[in-house]
């Protein structure tokens, strides 16, 4: 167990209740804080005005991943990631292969949790039910915008529970068993949730702007990436089993609507633009299609940089240094030609690792001898920072911190004390986008010249050359894969990846291979290299599925468990 995590989780909750976290932002301009006690409201006083009904839809995005402000980071799940505290989701239950219906993972600020998210799904719910019955007290306009809002916000929570177990009971009315009414209902299968899906984004993306008017609120371009996301997700191998092409087909023509709309854009105004868009001065850039926004202020932020940030700095400790990048993540960054590390052209030297690599690494990766917060990290032994073989502290199993997501101007303990950073969580970006259209494209018809573009203006904007020509299908696969893994780094985005993709076992399995960092030791002036086992997964094909919760299974007699559970 590491200790100053255990120590301070308490008053990490302390803070937690103390904070006021709003998901809706440029508060002062668009006036979304102004939110009275909701116990003084009844249903016909909520929805009696636009201005009362408004504050209720205001609720439902504060329901929003609040994914900046969890100290177990969804990359933990995945092989982007250590966390060498024993007793935390990522290696107690994930890298243990002992997930079960009892001690179901739900991610970052409960993502995926099953109550959690239907109870959001019920809000939605609800407003359209009462919106649809008090419509007289609307305009028209805000009664349409708002409508499609929240058919979107309803999208979105059921896209979390459709990701991680498959098919589930759709629910578009407020349920109530007060009249005798049975409130239990069966699992629709993968098809008909992903077609339930798709019909909201659908609506939603036939009445919203192209990019809302008001910043944090949902658009046709939020609607259009969660149905494109969808769609890939069904199209991948664990849900596409038959290798349907048309699946494929399907997901890259709605990535490529959004695309079309010309409304968004790689946010490239300087050399550190890539890292540069997750800091709070840039929230709502060019690229944000959706994202979870924050107030300003003391406790209204996040923890982040409390949270993930490197442990010792300027000999202080100073955060709980839960983003420990692994060597294989590591390893997939290319050099700064292009080429991956394991071609034999790259110039790649082992015992000086960190030269020449690709600028996403140096604006992604804390290593041995990058600068932080004016202090030089040095995780070799002997340094402030030594790798913790034996998981004895807080500081990192790997020899690595993450950078990218996190704010150099804000101190570790500023950021756990204070919640400071109002940077945005973002859930959509133009980047995945293109590497979406890229990859379905890729696998309906092959590398046409569509996939090259959308890849290389990927590439481009971190002054990486553009892909070489004359590759096959498979070889395309591995690139738009690693580009994948490396362009959304530490954006919780690789755990459900690596599961569509069925990479988490078998012989090279991410999840039933070994993790290793970089072991660092001085010597007669130098410093020499070696990677380092630290942990062997454990990881199991059916836990691709989620399993249902327990509770849940005594509690609805009509669903059926996931295979292997």
């Amino acid at each position: 167990m590491k200790a100053m995590k255990y120590k301070n989780i308490k008053r990490r909750c302390i803070f937690a209740l103390g904070a006021i976290v709003v998901s809706l932002g440029a508060c002062k301009k668009d006036g979304f804080l102004d939110v009275p006690n909701k116990q003084t409201l009844n249903n016909q006083s909520t929805f009696a005005s636009q201005n009362n009904a408004d504050l209720f839809i205001n609720d439902i995005y504060n329901q929003l991943p609040d994914g900046n402000n969890d100290y177990q980071a969804l990359d933990q799940y995945a092989d982007n990631s250590f966390c060498g505290a024993a007793w935390e989701n990522g290696q107690a239950t994930v890298r243990a292969g002992s997930i079960n219906p009892s001690n179901v993972p739900t991610g970052p600020g409960g993502m995926w949790d099953w109550k959690g998210t239907y109870t959001k799904i019920r809000k939605c719910n609800v407003f359209l039910k009462e919106a649809a019955t008090n419509k007289a007290n609307y305009s028209d306009t805000w009664y349409q915008q708002r409508v499609a809002e929240v058919t979107y916000l309803r999208a979105y929570f059921y896209s979390l529970l459709f990701t991680s177990y498959g098919g589930v009971p759709i629910i578009t009315v407020p349920l109530d068993n007060r009249d005798g009414s049975d409130i239990f209902g069966a699992r629709a299968s993968i098809d008909q949730t992903l077609a339930f899906i798709e019909a909201d984004c659908d609506a939603a993306a036939a009445v919203l702007p192209a990019k809302a008017s008001e910043t944090g609120r949902a658009s046709k371009g939020s609607a259009l990436a969660l149905k494109g996301w969808v769609e890939l997700f069904a199209a991948s191998p664990l849900v596409n089993t038959g290798n349907d092409a048309s699946k494929w087909a399907k997901a890259a023509s709605t990535n490529k609507q959004l695309i079309d709309l010309g409304t968004y854009s790689l946010f490239n105004t300087t050399a550190t633009s890539y890292a540069d868009q997750f800091l709070g001065p840039n929230n709502w850039n060019s690229e944000t299609i959706f994202a979870r926004g924050y107030a300003t202020g003391p406790a209204k932020g996040s923890h982040r940089e409390g949270y993930l940030g490197p442990v010792y700095v300027n000999g202080v400790q100073q955060s709980w240094g839960n983003l420990a990048p692994t060597q294989g993540l590591v390893d997939d960054y290319a050099m700064d030609n292009g080429l991956p590390i394991s071609d034999p052209a790259s110039g790649y030297n082992p015992q000086k690792p960190y030269e020449k690599r690709e600028p996403r690494f140096y604006q992604s990766i804390l290593y041995d001898g990058s600068s932080w917060q004016g202090d030089i990290f040095k995780s070799r032994i002997g340094g402030s920072n030594q790798i913790d073989l034996g998981s004895t502290s807080d500081i990192s199993n790997t020899g690595y911190n993450a950078r990218k997501t996190l704010d150099e101007s804000i101190t570790g303990q500023t950021s756990i004390n204070l919640a400071p950073s109002f940077a945005n969580y973002i859930i959509f970006r133009y980047a995945e986008v293109l590497l979406s259209y890229a990859e379905a494209q890729n696998e309906a018809v092959g590398p046409d010249n569509t996939v090259y573009d959308a890849v290389n203006k990927v590439r481009a904007r971190s002054a990486l050359p553009a892909v070489k020509s004359g590759l096959s299908k498979d070889q395309m696969r591995d690139y738009i894969r690693r580009e994948r893994r490396i362009e959304l780094a530490f954006e919780d985005k690789r755990w459900f990846d690596i599961r569509r993709w069925k990479i988490t076992t078998g012989t090279n399995g991410v999840l039933t291979s070994a993790v290793y960092g970089m072991k660092i030791e001085p010597s007669g002036g130098s410093l020499t290299y070696t990677p380092v086992k630290i942990f062997t997964n454990l990881f199991f094909d059916y836990q691709n599925w989620m399993p249902i919760p327990q509770d849940v299974m005594d509690q609805n007699k009509k669903l059926v468990q996931n295979p292997g559970y």
